[in-house]
């Protein structure tokens, strides 16, 4: 897919035929960015290959290689890139030994159903070069052009080149909103003191070490962090005691602030190769490192069962599914994702009801967490 030498004489009328516009040229370079990766096609002469590169919002960066089979060593043939500039999307080509090593520009022209055209007809060979996704697995390039007088046509078909695996390591950061999932019977004092749980904001950070599977569509996140959670509780009930006094009344009525250790390990699934939509679920472990109620809590003493901070177990087992929707601040591609996820516990957490009776048939209430988070995390080895 070789680039003529381009007329020289015709040069100074470049920015008079590179002037057409198109329509939300923002939208189509969105859709241009799928051509990040490697495309091949076997030839008589070794593998013909085309990469791609995301630079940032607004450039992608090419490259057009052969692969001797003699030797394996790989011959550049050309280098291109793709330049998104206000409402114009240019195509700038710069082959080895041509045009003084200066780039040759094509401005975008067409982007339909039929792929993107690029077009520059001062030049003789290509004047136009279109470029056409058939789905995701190949890529199919058409060069049209004069030639000696005569008109030509040149078609290459590439199939994508999965790449293999990679690691990234990220940082993630957050709000959440939680609370408390009840199940079962709970003692209390009258039916109006059992207990009612509401939800408040708190925040969470973690690292992540993302595995990308071969292929762009699966991914593995390890994840560790912190999770302060906060719980609004309100409930009342007794105790029965072997002496005087032979009842004691337990009140809490205020706002847990939990600290939680987090691990998880949670699959990631794209819609598409390198999507920017995906879907997470997985499975979570959280222990408690600290727990405070700030309001009203009954019986008080230095007695460690009527604290507060004793009122839970101290580990948290469940589920997280969410989704996330690759998004960059800035022009520098980061690997920023912003997430939506929701987390259910299935452990009994209850350390408090528990208190109120001496027979499981009489106080079998179950307490779980509920939360969700959003979330921005982005890869370190990018910054």
């Amino acid at each position: 897919m070789q680039i003529r030498l381009l007329l020289p004489a015709l040069l100074f009328s470049l920015p008079v035929v590179l002037s057409a516009q198109i329509d939300d040229a923002k939208g189509i370079f969105r859709e241009l960015r799928a051509l990040d990766g490697t495309w091949f096609m076997p030839t008589d002469r070794g593998d013909r290959l085309e990469s791609w590169k995301i630079v940032d919002d607004s450039t992608l960066a090419g490259r057009n290689f052969r692969i001797k089979p003699e030797n394996g060593d790989t011959v550049t043939l050309q280098t291109m890139s793709l330049e998104w500039r206000g409402n114009n999307i240019d195509y700038l080509v710069v082959v080895r030994g041509q045009n003084q090593n200066k780039p040759i520009p094509f401005r975008l022209t067409e982007a339909d159903y039929d792929g993107y055209v690029f077009e520059n007809p001062q030049h003789d060979d290509p004047q136009k070069i279109r470029y056409l996704l058939l789905g995701n697995r190949e890529l199919q390039v058409t060069l049209e052009g004069k030639r000696n007088g005569r008109d030509t046509k040149q078609e290459y078909v590439f199939e994508r080149e999965f790449t293999p695996g990679s690691v990234e390591f990220r940082l993630r950061g957050g709000l959440n909103a939680s609370s408390f999932r009840k199940t079962g019977y709970f003692p209390s004092t009258t039916p109006a003191d059992k207990p009612v749980f509401g939800w408040k904001p708190g925040w969470e950070l973690g690292a992540q070490v993302a595995f990308h599977g071969r292929g762009g569509f699966v991914t593995v996140n390890c994840e560790i962090g912190l999770a302060n959670r906060f719980i609004h509780a309100k409930s009342a009930f007794e105790v029965p005691k072997d002496s005087f006094p032979f009842f004691v009344d337990y009140v809490r009525d205020g706002t847990y602030s939990t600290i939680w250790l987090n691990i998880a390990a949670t699959p990631e699934i794209s819609f598409k190769r390198d999507g920017r939509f995906s879907v997470i679920i997985g499975p979570y472990m959280g222990i408690l490192l600290g727990s405070r109620l700030k309001g009203t809590f009954e019986p008080t003493g230095e007695n460690k069962l009527f604290k507060a901070n004793n009122d839970f177990k101290k580990t948290d087992i469940g589920l997280i599914a969410g989704i996330q929707y690759k998004l960059n601040f800035g022009k520098k591609d980061i690997g920023g994702k912003l997430g939506l996820r929701a987390n259910i516990g299935l452990a009994d957490l209850d350390n408090l009801y528990t208190r109120g009776t001496t027979s499981a048939a009489l106080g079998n209430g179950r307490i779980s967490v509920l939360g969700a988070a959003l979330y921005y995390s982005f890869d370190l080895l990018k910054l």
